[in-house]
């Protein structure tokens, strides 16, 4: 066994933090809090086929591309994790991204539904698992009609899929309430997350 003398108390590996929940809930902005504060997490930028939003950026909040491009990715094994969500339309996250982030000893910040999340679990074991919850899913509910991006049909599809991904709870390392208008406390609660998981000493550098 080595000696205590023999790691260094200030570097740690860097590690997958996966921030996962119901559409609607806000795991967008909080992601964006998240990084603004503490440099050190750094977003891995996901990969979609669906249309640019007019207030999105490309290679800030995503990466646009075509049906044809994002297959021809997946069969050369470039997504750590991908889907196929509504009307066909393909997620997926670049997998050389996060490992530089995460070899770098930085904190590779994932913001993914609760699969997406499953499938890193399963590459990177050691990886951080927060599930944002909302307080109701009246609350979800209310928070959906007033960003009005979905015809009521697609939001009862969400809000059915919100319901069926609550289950996955358990499978999360930490539940944290994301209630409207306490996005600051909810940021509160995730840096509490990361300060305990940098000081666990199986993330020490030996040197």
């Amino acid at each position: 066994m080595s000696d205590l003398t023999s790691y260094s108390h200030t570097i740690t590996k860097g590690f997958c933090l996966v921030l996962s929940a119901p559409s609607g809930t806000g795991k967008t902005t909080i992601g964006q809090l998240l990084t603004a504060r503490d440099p050190s997490v750094q977003k891995s930028i996901s990969m979609t086929t669906r249309s640019k939003r007019p207030n999105e950026k490309y290679g800030e909040d995503y990466y646009f591309t075509t049906p044809d491009d994002f297959k021809a990715k997946i069969n050369q094994g470039n997504f750590l994790e991908w889907a196929e969500v509504y009307d066909g339309v393909l997620y997926g996250t670049p997998r050389g991204a996060v490992q530089e982030i995460i070899q770098s000893g930085n904190i590779a910040l994932l913001v993914i539904d609760v699969h997406g999340g499953r499938a890193v679990k399963a590459i990177f074991p050691e990886a951080v698992m927060v599930f944002l919850i909302p307080p109701s899913l009246d609350s979800l509910t209310r928070r959906l009609k007033r960003r009005g991006l979905e015809s009521e049909e697609e939001m009862q599809e969400r809000l059915d899929k919100a319901h069926s991904e609550l289950r996955y709870l358990p499978a999360y390392d930490y539940g944290v309430e994301n209630d409207d208008g306490k996005q600051q406390k909810t940021v509160d609660a995730i840096c509490g997350i990361i300060a305990a998981e940098r000081r666990r000493i199986t993330r020490w550098e030996e040197q």
